[in-house]
């Protein structure tokens, strides 16, 4: 089956990206689809707004020019990056194989690899000419994809566009690829809108990019517009991951073919990245390196489908990449901490696959490890911090396992120590796995489809979830066991083939896994996997070691050099991590947004519920100075009537903001102190609540940029509402390089509210205001999360910080004050306040009253005011700010523990979350669209560009009573048809022939047929003096043109000036 292609039109002005579907040139009736940036995403700061649209070849073609290129396969999508944005399309591709080559209805599913892609700037045609150079056949082909282009100019998205193209990546353009044979399935007989495409978002790994083209398909197009715009296929859905197949009999094609075996990997797009990168599960119940495997067997009569999963152990936990001799892990979160992501990660399997067997192939040693049971709140006791071993991590994971509480019907765990049992090359004893597990592989079972008649005779009711340290070597050697016994129990107990081709098809079949494990192992290493050959035969020599040393040795270069590389352009791609350091969010120009949200907006208070949720915030200087035992007294005491849901607490000067520790970035101190302060507040709130205490604080989530840290713990009731935790840190010391000031910022949803909580230092010294305004205003821009989203775009921001404002009065004067407890005296000299009522900083934040005296400069472990010789002037510089609704300050006061030279500065406030029912404001969304499509559907007919089917005419031709058509007078010098008022435009003297007046000088009249932009620019620019033209002399006019029937939609013509076309007779 031929793919869907398409050529490429531009227009320069404004600028346009046009697809044409190579059919629709000879269709009378064909459409293309445009994509252009709307006005509104003018300013390097402001979201990028896209406009899609789909025209008429006949009508519109006319204004594009096209593209001296081959036809491309599709839209891989749109990104914005380095404040310019970027359409990816696909030009090379390689066919692989059809899943309906073989089966009687002959339904065409064919896959292929993607090859090459090249992106063009939505707003500049500068590297048109370079696309053309990388299409087959050009003068210079063998140019490297992105080199410099005529203008010696560099295509900034040579990464990305490599990185589309290095032969991972595989699309359909005629089915799903991103859904399993059963999930089609299912979903064709379940779904509200089986016409509906929807490929799923975890493995579609450019769901990020075709966010513009979904937003499209749901929101503005109808139901027709929807199924005309899937079935062009301008927007491509890809994988990554693997695509191969094995034919048996014949001539190992599909010609004769008596079977065929394809496998097909889909590797998640929720939490991916390099090997030491990218570990464990994130908030959201994703892991490093999940992959779904779906091994397909196809007869003429009949199609079998098997499923498998591999991924990270669902723990919060990291691996530095270089360990001489041992492979010793960090699990950075307590069991209570991490147990809520865990259960999301599960709650995803069972959703999807309904039963889940857990294979675990980590080492198992038998020694006790006291992981604190459930309780543990300290991640360094968890499992001994830094000095964990692979066996802690497993029998941590076990824990977990257990502690979701669910029946083993629906998770089971299975634990197997492959390096022990296949120690000395006894690889055959996988098979005992396999004798372990064959009840649930019988009690799952498969897909199985009839070819003929499409009807499904069973489904397969679970999975076998493998996962070893990096779920690539002995997890691909255990799943192709797994595979091949399945497959090979099927074909012996089904006679749907001779019994002489078994051996052959489970041979081929074992090849296929060793394909596949080499092909994810490039992705998440580098390199090509370990113990290959065993995957492939079951049997391993010396040939198979001396690989796998050569590629461990490659996998270290890999990990040390490139990975950073790598896992920056996969960040972009998903926009995770940092990307939204360099990329704006991109959406769907709305012309219904305004009207939908005001409309969905009333309707949310029916499907949501508000609760209720209390805070402590903190900031504190700790001078440098680590911690030894000191007592902290009353710092963290806690109200009786009501425990803090959470305590963010932030740090400045956690260490010594020298060079070495500017250099270094010693992260000793915070790992101390999380462990005192977790011990701590779970201690104070037990003083507090008495036999009221239920349940305990645990650390959530800590990071540090030199010598700014910030903490966040959270109540385990409040926990499972916690998701999609994210950090950030900016640099703002020596104009960005340094970090010995700047912030790290946090970003999580509590329910359905946004919350961002900001540790952050600024610029030192007593009169350096400016530099610390520009510091605030760096980090408010400058700190990006994911999608590019900055602080202010949360429902709440909170700053926490050693802002460094200071009292302009001089010493004596301030101390005075601060002695007679005038403290709104002394405010009226605070830098910080004076700035704010300027509107210099903070705008739109508030500060809870001050009533408490300055927090600085002390003798250090001291409450006496600076005695040195400097004898620093008192300040408030420790401040917390806020923004958002609602909020209520329950109190601000500061601590006197004598640790450091600040005083550490507290808040506890009250604010409202929102729980919002998604299902049903989806639900909403979809009947606002649709009544806004039957709304224009009964909207009047005068209202389209040009309505052919209109039954009245111009007030200019109107019948008579003869019922001819009475035609206007032909224009004159002094007359033109066209103009309400009959005005020619002939300078001074010029007559309306309507009512005899005089054309006053410099008249300008417009023909409104005319694409000529000129006539509407002296318009709106207020005359034609601005043209240099004298409105003391007649202005000159180009000679009239016959009328463009069509108007151009694309160009700024004066569309607020009313006329009506001529209809034909």
């Amino acid at each position: 089956m031929e793919h869907k292609r398409f050529f490429v039109y531009v227009r320069p002005q404004p600028r346009i990206v046009a697809l044409v579907p190579v059919h629709a040139l000879s269709n009378p009736n064909g459409t293309f689809m445009t994509v252009q940036l709307a006005k509104s995403s003018n300013g390097a700061d402001s979201d990028v707004k896209v406009k899609i649209g789909i025209e008429l070849v006949e009508r519109m073609l006319q204004y594009f020019s096209p593209l001296d290129m081959e036809a491309v396969y599709g839209c891989a999508g749109i990104l914005d990056y380095q404040a310019d944005t970027y359409i990816y399309l696909i030009t090379r591709c390689q066919s692989l194989c059809d899943l309906g080559a073989l089966t009687a209805r002959g339904a065409g599913k064919p896959i292929s690899r993607v090859t090459q892609v090249i992106s063009l700037s939505l707003t500049d045609s500068i590297f048109d000419a370079s696309a053309y150079r990388r299409m087959p056949g050009a003068m210079h082909d063998d140019v490297l994809q992105g080199e410099m282009d005529p203008y010696g100019m560099q295509n900034p998205c040579i990464q990305m566009t490599q990185f589309l193209g290095n032969g991972a990546f595989y699309f359909s353009p005629f089915f799903d690829i991103t859904r399993t044979m059963q999930s089609q399935r299912l979903r064709a007989v379940l779904a509200d809108d089986p016409e509906i495409y929807d490929p799923d978002p975890k493995f579609q790994w450019n769901n990020n990019m075709l966010q513009v083209f979904t937003e499209h398909r749901m929101n503005i197009c109808g139901p027709k517009e929807r199924q005309v715009f899937d079935t062009a296929g301008y927007a491509v859905s890809l994988i990554q991951g693997c695509a191969s197949v094995f034919y048996a009999g014949g001539m190992g094609n599909s010609r004769g073919a008596e079977l065929a075996v394809y496998l097909i990997s889909r590797s998640s797009s929720m939490r991916s990245g390099m090997r030491f990168l990218t570990r464990g599960v994130d908030d959201e119940g994703g892991v490093a390196n999940e992959v779904e495997t779906e091994v397909i067997m196809t007869t003429r009569s009949l199609t079998l489908s098997h499923v498998q999963v591999r991924g990270s152990i669902p723990v919060f936990w990291t691996q530095d990449g270089i360990q001489i001799g041992s492979h010793k892990v960090s699990i950075t979160r307590s069991t209570k901490a991490t147990l809520p992501a865990t259960k999301r990660h599960f709650s995803d399997l069972l959703n999807r696959y309904k039963r889940v067997n857990v294979v675990n192939l980590l080492k198992i040693h038998y020694a006790s490890t006291d992981f604190g049971g459930l309780g543990a709140a300290d991640p360094g006791m968890a499992a001994h911090g830094a000095g964990s071993s692979e066996a802690d991590l497993g029998r941590f994971y076990n824990m977990l396992v257990n502690s979701m509480g669910l029946p083993k019907s629906l998770v089971s765990y299975n634990a197997f120590d492959y390096n022990t049992e296949v120690r000395g090359g006894h690889f055959e004893r996988v098979n005992s796995l396999i004798d372990q597990i064959h009840p649930l592989l019988a009690d799952f079972k498969y897909y199985l489809e009839d070819n003929e008649s499409g009807n499904a005779l069973c489904l397969q009711y679970g999975v076998q979830r493998t996962n070893c340290i990096d779920c690539l070597d002995r997890t691909n050697v255990v799943q192709s066991v797994i595979s091949r016994s399945i497959f090979s129990d099927f074909l012996q107990q089904n006679n749907i083939v001779s019994r002489g081709t078994i051996p052959a098809v489970i041979d081929g079949l074992g090849r296929l896994w060793g394909d596949n494990g080499n092909a994810i192992s490039r992705l998440y290493t580098g390199t090509g996997a370990l113990k290959a050959d065993v995957t492939t035969s079951g049997k391993s020599g010396w040939a198979g070691f001396l690989s796998d040393a050569s590629k461990s040795i490659s996998r270290l270069m890999q990990n040390s050099f490139q990975d950073k590389g790598k896992q920056s352009v996969i960040d972009l791609l998903l926009a995770s991590g940092d990307s939204g350091l360099y990329c704006r969010p991109v959406s769907l120009y709305d012309p219904y947004e305004s009207e939908i949200k005001a409309a969905l907006e009333a309707e949310l208070p029916k499907i949501s519920r508000k609760d209720s949720i209390q805070v402590m915030l903190c900031t504190y200087n700790l001078h440098g100075s680590p911690y030894r035992g000191e007592p902290l007294g009353t710092w963290l005491t806690m109200p009786q009537d009501k425990r803090p849901d959470f305590i963010a607490i932030g740090f400045q000067e956690v260490v010594n903001l020298d060079v070495q520790s500017v250099i270094s970035a010693d992260t000793t101190n915070r790992r101390v102190w999380e462990q005192v302060l977790t011990s701590e507040i779970n201690a104070q709130y037990k003083e507090a609540m008495g036999n009221r205490a239920d349940g305990e604080y645990a650390l959530v989530s800590s990071e540090q940029l030199v010598g700014v840290a910030l903490l966040f713990f959270a109540h385990d009731t409040i926990i499972p509402r916690i998701h999609n935790v994210q950090m950030a840190k900016c640099k703002t010391g020596l104009a960005g390089m340094t970090g010995n000031k700047g912030c790290v910022a946090m970003q999580l949803m509590l329910d359905d509210t946004s919350i961002c909580i900001v540790a952050a230092h600024l610029a030192a010294g007593a009169t350096n205001v400016a530099e610390r305004n520009s510091d605030f205003h760096t980090i408010r821009t400058g700190t990006r999360f994911r999608r590019g989203k900055p602080i202010d775009d949360n429902d709440y921001v909170f700053w926490l910080g050693d802002l460094n404002y200071r009292i302009d009065l001089p010493n004596d004067q301030t101390r005075r004050l601060i002695s007679q407890r005038e403290i709104q005296s002394l405010m009226m000299y605070d830098q910080l306040s004076t700035q704010m009522a300027a509107g210099k900083v903070f705008r739109g934040y508030m500060e809870p009253e001050v009533l408490f005296p300055p927090t600085y400069k002390f003798d250090p472990g001291t409450s006496n005011y600076d005695t040195s010789e400097k004898m620093r002037v008192p300040s408030w510089t420790d401040r917390i700010m806020y923004r958002g609704k609602n909020v209520k300050v329950l109190a601000y006061y500061r601590d006197e523990i004598c640790f450091s030279d600040h005083k550490p500065v507290l808040a506890m406030m009250n604010f409202n979350v929102i729980s919002i029912d998604k299902e049903q404001k989806r639900q909403i969304l979809r009947k606002l669209y649709a009544r806004r499509h039957e709304a224009e559907k009964l909207a009047p007919k005068e209202q389209k560009l040009i309505d052919w089917d209109a039954a009245s005419v111009s007030e200019s031709i109107s019948p008579s009573s003869n019922g001819k058509l009475e035609l206007p007078a032909p224009s004159s010098d002094s007359y033109v048809w066209w103009d309400n008022d009959g005005l020619a435009n002939k300078g001074p003297g010029a007559v309306n022939s309507r009512n005899g007046q005089l054309l006053q000088p410099g008249t300008s009249l417009i023909n409104p047929f005319s694409g000529a932009r000129s006539t509407v620019n002296i318009i709106q620019s207020g005359g034609p003096s601005s043209f240099g033209i004298s409105a003391n002399q007649p202005s000159t006019t180009k000679q009239y043109q016959q009328p463009n029937v069509l108007d151009d939609p694309f160009a700024d013509n004066g569309a607020n000036i009313s006329w009506e076309p001529i209809l034909p007779t």
